[in-house]
């Protein structure tokens, strides 16, 4: 490189580039907020949509692991329903990764707010209203909360369970996981517990079997231990009933981020979804008989809501725009002068504003239904 060129101020032709390319908010001095006036508007509420009554999938819409187990129930013993609601997710895509040019990436936060804690937790007790209702249309008896609680190993497996609500954070998003009344909550990786795996027969082998989104990793590793506990409880409380488990699993993923790209493609976007999706396989009954012997139904695809849960805002801050400018804009200035690659950055954030009543509306039917539909491969 010539002396003149060494003399050039790059440092500063980049910020000024960088400078040039940020939003005009981001270079001004920030205005004083004005004060909340008694006179300020009310925000207006979310319009609830009215969903009707969902009909129940379909016996092939669902999957069946050890059926002969779901068969001859005469009579069981309701020792478990847990409600998972997702309201945070990430998300994020690369694009060009394998060229030599450049390469883009795009990173979408999503927020659901307004969510009342007591409502989703009467959505909880809900579900094991609903649970007991479709076993016992279908000529299964049940045990009455009441006579499982007084049982000595009810009391063992509520030390043993997890406190409710439970706040999670995993990789299909963080939420809170909440339990039906009076009932444990009972949060572990039961992926590999039975035999699914992502495909079948040699396929099945040599591909990993699917991964519980919902539990962290921390909780995975160490499931032995947990597992070590719960499972004796389970057992005597299996065995003082006289009469086989069953456990319900729901899951709301209400915040819903999707990425796109390719390591060989020119683009990378993301996709943020205002629905209500309750995901294949996580959502579930298990039925568990003396000896530790399960059996277990659930969804065979997500099944996501046709109302939206509210208003999806974009909600990117100044700062969050002017970290993707500058970004773009000395990379791709280093890229000119043989040093790295451009890349192409993108990062947004938003809320999903929902209601308590807009969320009940969608989610209720949801629930109702996904239990009819689990409920069925489960016969006397």
């Amino acid at each position: 490189m010539s002396p003149s060129l060494l003399c050039f101020p790059w440092p500063a032709l980049a910020l000024s580039l960088g400078l040039s390319l940020l939003p005009s908010c981001a270079t001004a001095q920030p205005a004083a907020e004005a004060a909340p006036t008694a006179s300020s508007p009310a925000v207006a509420p979310l319009p609830v949509p009215q969903v009707a009554p969902l009909a129940a999938l379909p016996p092939d819409g669902v999957d069946v692991e050890e059926g002969r187990r779901l068969q001859g129930l005469t009579q069981v013993a309701i020792a478990g329903v847990a409600l998972y609601v997702v309201t945070e997710a990430e998300g994020g895509a690369s694009a060009g990764a394998a060229l030599h040019g450049g390469m883009a990436t795009a990173n979408t936060s999503l927020k659901v707010t307004g969510l009342d804690p007591l409502r989703l937790q009467a959505l909880a007790d809900l579900a094991r209203a609903r649970t007991e209702a479709a076993l016992v249309a279908r000529g299964i008896a049940v045990m009455p909360q009441a006579q499982l609680a007084a049982l000595p190993a009810f009391a063992e497996l509520q030390q043993v369970a997890d406190t409710a609500p439970l706040a999670f954070d995993a990789q299909g998003g963080k939420g809170q996981a909440y339990s039906a009344s009076g009932l444990p909550l009972l949060h572990r990786d039961e992926m590999a517990w039975l035999s699914r795996a992502s495909g079948t027969g040699l396929l099945g082998a040599m591909t990993g079997r699917f991964e519980d989104a919902y539990v962290a990793l921390g909780d995975k590793m160490s499931g032995g231990f947990k597992t070590g506990r719960v499972e004796p409880a389970l057992e005597r409380l299996g065995q003082q009933a006289g009469m086989p488990l069953v456990l319900v699993r729901l899951v709301l993923t209400a915040a819903q981020v999707q990425g796109s790209g390719s390591r060989w493609g020119f683009t990378a976007g993301t996709e943020t979804r205002n629905t209500l999706l309750m995901p294949a396989w996580t959502n579930r009954i298990l039925v568990r008989r003396s000896g530790g012997d399960y059996a277990r139904v659930s969804l065979k695809k997500g099944w996501a809501s046709e109302a939206g849960l509210g208003e999806l805002v974009d909600v990117t801050t100044t700062g969050q725009k002017a970290v993707s400018v500058l970004t773009t804009a000395f990379t791709l200035l280093a890229a000119a002068n043989g040093v790295g690659r451009g890349v192409s950055s993108s990062s947004q954030s938003y809320e999903l504003r929902s209601s308590p009543e807009v969320f009940d509306a969608v989610a209720t039917p949801q629930v109702e239904a996904t239990l009819a539909s689990l409920t069925q491969a489960l016969a006397p």
